[in-house]
């Protein structure tokens, strides 16, 4: 059984929600070109968000950031990059509206909130004249990057872009999967959700989030999984209180409210996992 286990732990550890269409993302330098816009380089996108950036790795030569807010509506004191001497740039093609956008994950480097790096999530039209379409911070944790997969179709016309948020120590690894729908050219949190790995003397306990989409049209359901597996070790921890091994799933499906034109969960079971996670740290 604890072979078993393990076996399960290291395979959703190697994985993460295989879907059909899913869209890996690219790193490229600021000095690369645009596709399909002439001259234009990544660097002309980026100083839409940081006007002073420069045209390659050197960085910022002043400008700072234009003003910003966070994709949760959260409080943005204290949210705003020590430096930008180099930033770093992931891109993903994404559709908005139906029209062929660019999704710009901008890490800017260590926030002034001493939490978190200063990361922004751009929505660009790359093409011809480069427009910034909108922006926000969607930084959950100390590292942040798109994940895998980076973008899943969420209907006719639009795209979800799936980040992840991350630290670990040497017990305890935390990650938030932020939800994002590109939606008639803006970004909208779907939901931030939470999981968090521990180990002890006698047992790892580990958390994977999974998504699949239905066929629903224009917008389908999302369903998020979360597999919680624990898994016993041979080690003594005196008389501590181990978990029993064993596999536990938290299923939450967000739904299409045509009137609230937004995605809502069919229940709070997320919230629940967050707080019981809290207090395990």
């Amino acid at each position: 059984m604890v072979v078993l286990l393990r076996a399960a732990l290291l395979a959703l550890a190697l994985s993460w929600a295989p879907v059909a269409f899913a869209e890996p993302a690219s790193y490229p330098e600021l000095a690369d070109p645009l596709p399909g816009a002439g001259n234009r380089t990544y660097a002309d996108l980026v100083r839409l968000v940081v006007p002073g950036i420069g045209g390659d790795d050197v960085g910022a030569s002043g400008g700072g950031v234009i003003p910003i807010r966070h994709i949760d509506g959260g409080d943005m004191s204290g949210f705003e990059p020590v430096s930008v001497a180099s930033p770093r740039i992931a891109v993903v093609p994404v559709r908005s509206g139906g029209l062929d956008r660019a999704a710009l994950l901008l890490n800017l480097g260590e926030s002034r909130n001493d939490v978190s790096d200063f990361v922004v999530l751009a929505l660009f039209d790359a093409a011809d004249e480069p427009r910034l379409l909108d922006a926000a911070t969607i930084a959950f944790n100390r590292y942040t990057s798109f994940a895998e997969p980076a973008r899943l179709p969420a209907g006719v016309g639009d795209d979800l872009l799936v980040t992840r948020s991350t630290h670990f120590n040497s017990n305890q690894g935390y990650a938030t999967m932020a939800l994002i729908l590109a939606r008639d050219d803006r970004l909208e949190l779907v939901d931030a959700i939470s999981t968090f790995d521990d180990r002890a003397c006698a047992y790892e306990r580990t958390q994977r989030l999974d998504i699949e989409q239905g066929a629903e049209q224009p917008f389908p359901d999302i369903v998020a999984t979360v597999t919680e597996l624990t898994a016993a070790s041979d080690e003594g921890c005196g008389d501590a209180t181990i978990p029993e091994p064993g596999t536990r799933t938290i299923t939450v499906t967000y739904r299409w409210d045509a009137a609230a034109e937004r995605y809502n969960p069919d229940s709070d079971a997320f919230v629940l996992l967050a707080r019981e996670n809290e207090d395990r740290f």
